[in-house]
């Protein structure tokens, strides 16, 4: 009798030392299988969930999430590579607390239907994080140019970001002015008294909204909201 106890009580301890070890080998599985099925995908990728005690990881709770990935994919949005981590993860109701983290080669839409790409950093509630998109100078001008050339047959001679809001655009015999915004179909325009043009555009299948732009070092800075729980399925 007291052999039975030893081998169930010894049983018991192996099982038990065995879920507070394998758990988070276990979360991180499914979670990668949680996010795929929302439509997520990669070259490469890793998912690490911690909590503590560990236990609680097979309940679904995760303290800690980090998601990393190059070549990554969320539906048809595309980006190089990202590093997020999100907190306090309830797996199985598809809700987070916070994330942070950043999407480096982002692509965006250019209205000549070309991509271009600019680095997300991210920041806040998961349920509506702030997001900052920062497109450099180099950049703005070749979208601008490309731009006038396609839809108005127009050549761009020099293309100036002027703080706050402002895009000046000068071309040979004639200078425009208007103002850079966000209209609402959340696309960035530059809109002048005769109408709006669209510059950037975000896939719509990724849960990142712009919110405003401005004039900031030279380039355009994006303020943008993302919906991370969306990366989970919600």
């Amino acid at each position: 009798m007291r052999g039975c106890l030893f081998v169930l009580v010894l049983a018991v301890a192996v099982l038990s030392v065995a879920a507070w070890f394998g758990s988070p080998i276990l979360a991180s599985t499914v979670i990668s299988g949680v996010i795929e099925n929302a439509g997520f995908h990669a070259a490469s990728s890793t998912v690490t969930a911690t909590s503590d005690p560990p236990l609680r990881l097979l309940l679904g709770r995760a303290d800690r999430v980090e998601i990393a990935g190059t070549d990554v994919a969320f539906r048809t949005f595309h980006a190089a590579s990202l590093d997020l981590v999100l907190t306090d993860v309830d797996v199985l109701g598809r809700t987070a607390g916070r994330i942070s983290g950043r999407i480096d080669g982002a692509e965006m839409t250019t209205t000549t239907g070309e991509t271009t790409t600019a680095d997300v950093t991210i920041d806040g509630a998961a349920s509506g994080a702030d997001a900052s998109i920062i497109v450099d100078e180099a950049t703005v001008e070749r979208v601008v140019k490309a731009t006038f050339q396609d839809k108005f047959d127009v050549a761009v001679s020099s293309v100036k970001l002027i703080a706050p809001d402002t895009l000046r655009i000068t071309s040979p015999g004639a200078t425009l002015e208007g103002r850079v915004l966000v209209d609402e179909d959340g696309a960035i325009v530059f809109s002048t008294s005769l109408g709006s043009s669209p510059m950037l555009s975000l896939d719509p299948s990724f849960p990142l909204r712009f919110r405003s732009v401005r004039v900031e070092a030279g380039g355009l800075r994006i303020d943008a909201v993302l919906d991370a729980e969306s990366l989970l399925g919600s």
